[in-house]
């Protein structure tokens, strides 16, 4: 994974699936290659390389540089909330989460909270293993993941019990993530029951 070294907030969630997958982190900014970081790949011998960000934060020219010591995939676009989410999301063979459907961990921090990540990485790579999707802000939860949240939302029929559920770790306390917060991603994780008009509407 290659991260960005100028803007940790698109940076963070390497460090869930670092600790998951155990693949490293390698840094650039937002126009250059440090010679470390090419030194790194090239003993990789045209590696998989995956890009974190959008080039806003990562350059189309720094992607460039990269395609020749490797095969580059960019993963992420707009700002740090939606490219956290973006990966989340991507998964490309044994790479990536693809959480795009229900029964899944989910770890929530403040994206300008990056050493946030660092601690709770050990969360991604045990029990309900899951993503680092960031949030801008304490007192409103984003849009986008509000709307990614409602997408993946767990539902049954007649018995949720033997439904799948979704499970959810907030880092920080209630200045970092509000109460507020805390209680709306509560409720988006929490599994509901689906009529048979919701299931209609959402095959029109």
């Amino acid at each position: 994974m290659i991260a960005s070294a100028d803007d940790p907030g698109y940076a963070m969630p390497a460090a869930a699936w670092a600790a998951k997958s155990g693949n490293p982190v390698l840094f650039v900014s937002r126009n250059a290659v440090p010679a470390e970081t090419r030194a790194a790949l090239a003993l990789h011998r045209k590696p998989k390389i995956y890009v974190l960000g959008p080039p806003e934060t990562i350059s189309d020219a720094v992607v460039a540089a990269l395609g020749k010591l490797g095969t580059v995939t960019r993963v992420g676009s707009g700002d740090p909330v939606r490219s956290s989410i973006d990966f989340a999301r991507f998964i490309d063979g044994s790479f990536g989460w693809g959480v795009v459907d229900p029964g899944h961990g989910i770890v929530f921090a403040r994206a300008d909270r990056p050493l946030d990540a660092v601690a709770a990485a050990p969360l991604s790579a045990s029990g309900t293993y899951g993503p680092l999707v960031v949030v801008s802000n304490a007192d409103r939860l984003d849009p986008p993941v509000d709307a990614y949240l409602l997408d993946i939302q767990p539902g049954y029929r007649r018995d949720p019990v033997r439904g799948v559920y979704n499970h959810g770790w907030i880092v920080g306390d209630d200045k970092a993530i509000s109460v507020g917060v805390q209680s709306r991603i509560d409720l988006l994780l929490e599994i509901r029951q689906v009529t048979r008009q919701q299931q209609k509407g959402s095959q029109s």
